[in-house]
Order: structure tokens, then C-alpha cells, then sequence
């Protein structure tokens, strides 16, 4: 089989290639965070940034397309990076295709291509498509790796998985949901289609979300240069048709947001937000529990918290998918930028794992 392989590095070439990527992305069983909706909406985020590049490459074989990598190009510090499209807002990454056997060839083609100084492809799941191709080259395992954890449903019912929970934590569920009660009204769990329109719900969504941030992490990203993107990305995921927003509402205010992606007889859950007024109700917590009873009645496979460490993940999973990245150097100027990179890691390595030094008393 004779390959094609070419480049796309526009947003309006990639827009052109919806048909034959959906149909790929289709074949392939790929994530949402492959669906071309998905990166079209971060394209379209970053097309302003004169620090990213897209870098998309393709492997035709006559009209069909048989494999793809959503790449980028940020440049820091002078030092072009290569990453996957989207990387920073997406959990899982990976190329696309349903032929493995011509990955090498295009990866290879990326290589030669050239255009950038280090390699750095994160978020890579063990079951990747890509993962071989990027194991078998020069490429290094990141030193950190990340954890996504999740619920594996072996419940018939979401009352037989409310039933499974410690006293404890039916408990507080059902505390919560009093203490929102007196706080507001009668607590609703709501659901959101994706036949809606959610402008008006991401904004308020944002909002609450954006209040938690100015508090707890003012230094976010999100605050800055990727408040446009991430909204960008929303978009782009409630196109896909795959985007379910869970509400838990009090007397018609929001008092707790997830939006989650349902597809493939999985749920994924992207982003939390609730409103502080309600917070000594938890009513993140609430529901979380609320829409995987949801997940259960519908005979869902597993509830997927995504990335992050946070406390209540531990509380609830059963299960978790450990992430790798792989890095390397393509020039000089990426090799001095890896070298220096190590130094620096090892140096505060050392100056945490030292002793705190006993001060002289004045």
C-alpha cells in the first residue's frame, strides 16, 4: 500500500477535513478529545496565539484517511516544543488510525519534518494507539506520570450503587442534600441535552468556576491567555453531541456543575463547578454520586473522573488508567534546553528532600 502522507497547519484546512476525519475517528474508536469538533474548537481558540503552531499530520491512502496525529508547535523561551493539539485541555491523547502499521511512517515523516526543538507528548494511555510507535524511537518516559481514576460499574442499579456506599458516605448524601435544602429550596438533579442550547449554562458555569479560581488558585491559566481557549474547547465539545451538563439546582440557582461526555458506554467528567454559597452542603460531592446512579441505570461500563488527585476521586473509584508522557531532544538548542530542564528538577529535588536548616536566633 502506497501512502500520502501531508501536512496540515491552518485552521481552515483543518476545517476541510471534518468528512474524512470523522470517518477515521469513527473506524478508529477514537475519544472526544481526538473529535475533530473537539480540536477545531481549541484551533479556533488559539488562532490569535502567535506562540502556537498547528502542526497536523496525515496518512492517506487514495482518498482514505488511515491515520493522523493532531500535533502543535508552542514555542517558550525560543524553544519550540512539540505537543499534541490541545494537550493542556485534554486527558487522553493520541493519534488516530485504524491501520497501526503505517504510524512509524508517519511518525518518522513528523520527525523529518522538523520545525521544533523538543518533544514533549503527554497524557498517553497504556492502550494507545501510539503508544508503540513512541516507544520504539529515541523518545525518554517522562519521570511523572499521571493518574486518572474512575468507577467501574458492577452495580445493576444507581439504588444498588447508592446501597454499596459506607455508612458514611450515604450519610452525607443525604445531609448534603437537607443542608441545601435549608440553604435554598429542595435540591433538583438536572440534566442538559445536547439538543439545548448551553451558551447561557457555560457562562454561568464559567462564572462559578472562574470565582473558585480567583480564591483557591489565582495564578491559573485560566484566569489569563487560556480563559478563551478552554471556553473555545467547551464549544467545540458540546458540537460533538457527546456533552451532557449535570445540575444539582436550588430554587433555579446552580448550586454544583459537571460537565461530562457520554459515549462509547462510558461517561467522562471534564469539568466541576459549583457555586460557594452551598459549599457546606458539598454539593460537588452530591453530584458526583447523582449522575453516576444515572450512569448505573443506563448500564454505563464506568464513570471516569479524568485527571487530578483530588481527595473525593479516592473516596469513590475503584479503578484508575496510569498516564505516560514521552520526551526528547531534535536539536541542540532542544538539547540544551532538556539538559538544563533535568538540572533544574534535580536541584529542587535536592532542595526538598534537605533538611530545613535551623536558623540562628536573633
Amino acid at each position: 500500500m502506497t501512502l500520502r502522507i501531508a501536512f496540515v497547519r491552518t485552521i481552515s484546512g483543518f476545517t476541510e477535513l471534518r468528512e474524512p476525519w470523522q470517518d477515521l475517528w469513527s473506524r478508529a474508536g477514537g475519544s472526544i478529545f481526538q473529535h475533530h469538533d473537539w480540536l477545531h474548537g481549541w484551533m479556533a481558540g488559539i488562532q490569535t496565539r502567535r506562540d502556537i503552531r498547528i502542526l497536523v499530520a496525515l496518512a492517506w491512502h487514495d482518498t482514505t484517511l488511515v491515520a493522523a496525529m493532531p500535533l502543535a508547535v508552542h514555542r517558550r523561551h525560543g524553544v519550540r516544543m512539540l505537543c499534541w493539539a490541545g494537550q493542556l485541555f485534554s486527558d487522553y491523547c493520541d493519534a488516530l488510525t485504524d491501520r497501526e502499521t503505517v504510524l512509524p511512517e508517519l511518525w518518522q515523516a513528523v520527525l523529518a519534518a522538523g520545525g521544533f526543538d523538543v518533544i514533549k507528548l503527554q497524557q498517553v494511555r497504556p492502550d494507545a494507539a501510539c503508544r508503540s510507535v513512541l516507544q520504539a524511537g529515541p523518545l525518554a518516559s517522562a519521570d511523572r506520570h499521571e493518574r486518572c481514576m474512575r468507577i467501574d460499574i458492577r452495580w445493576n442499579s444507581g439504588a444498588e450503587f447508592f446501597r454499596s456506599l459506607n455508612k458514611k458516605g450515604r450519610n452525607n448524601h443525604t445531609r448534603g442534600k437537607r443542608i441545601l435544602g435549608e440553604i435554598g429550596s429542595e435540591p433538583v438533579f438536572r440534566l442538559i441535552e445536547p439538543d439545548r442550547d448551553a451558551t447561557p449554562m457555560f457562562d454561568e458555569i464559567w462564572r462559578l468556576k472562574e470565582a473558585w479560581l480567583r480564591v483557591n488558585d489565582p495564578a491559573s491559566p485560566l484566569l489569563g491567555t487560556d480563559r478563551v481557549v478552554q471556553r473555545s474547547v467547551l464549544d467545540g465539545a458540546w458540537r460533538t453531541g457527546l456533552t451532557r451538563i449535570f445540575l444539582i439546582e436550588c430554587g433555579g440557582q446552580v448550586a454544583a456543575a459537571s460537565v461530562n461526555f457520554v459515549y462509547a458506554n462510558r461517561m467522562e467528567a471534564y469539568l466541576t463547578a459549583y457555586d460557594a454559597r452551598f459549599e457546606r452542603a458539598s454539593p460537588g460531592t452530591i453530584l458526583i454520586v447523582e449522575y453516576t446512579q444515572w450512569a448505573c441505570d443506563r448500564g454505563l461500563a464506568h464513570v471516569d473522573f479524568l485527571r487530578g488527585d483530588e481527595a473525593f476521586k479516592s473516596r469513590l473509584a475503584n479503578a484508575e488508567t496510569i498516564l505516560t508522557g514521552y520526551q526528547g531532544a531534535r536539536t541542540l538548542l532542544g538539547h540544551l534546553a532538556t539538559s538544563g530542564h533535568r538540572l533544574l528538577s534535580r536541584r529542587r529535588g535536592t532542595m526538598e528532600a534537605a533538611p530545613a536548616k535551623e536558623l540562628e536566633p536573633v
